[in-house]
């Protein structure tokens, strides 16, 4: 997928997104998300963090088990409105585990442990949601 060099280090500045899902009865799931950008897919782990059920219990994991067909926005919001910016990245997800050896995903991995340095109390977690994006649209009040 080609990607301008403003838009990837957009993403790569980003620290938060929201991952969007779409349940069984059609109905979408929104959720706050961190992730990594490897230049071709996008990784979203599912960490321990605070969450109570197993991470094959959660809506986002049934539902993309059930439709893999994701969207995925990075924003930047500013009471100046001349900073306004956002990336949406429409694509395919599937759950995998790093108990399956994927060398990309361990690479995901390291890079996650850099960017989010709470992982090295938190644990990343052994399941990761990687996201094959077939379609980035970008919007910004400025440059990217």
């Amino acid at each position: 997928m080609n990607i301008s060099p403003a838009v990837k280090e957009f993403i790569e500045r980003a620290r938060v997104a929201r991952l969007a899902t779409v349940d069984f009865a059609s109905k979408p799931h929104l959720v706050p998300v961190v992730f990594v950008f490897d230049a071709n897919h996008f990784f979203i782990p599912v960490d321990a963090k605070r969450k109570t059920a197993k991470p094959e219990k959660l809506k986002r994991i049934k539902n993309i088990k059930h439709n893999p067909n994701v969207a995925l926005l990075i924003d930047n919001y500013s009471e100046d409105w001349t900073k306004l910016a956002f990336v949406m990245i429409q694509g395919r997800a599937s759950i995998t585990s790093k108990t399956q050896g994927n060398i990309q995903l361990k690479e995901a991995y390291k890079k996650l442990m850099i960017k989010y340095l709470q992982y090295e109390n938190v644990g990343v977690g052994e399941m990761c949601i990687i996201i094959a994006p077939e379609k980035i649209a970008s919007w910004s009040n400025s440059r990217i």
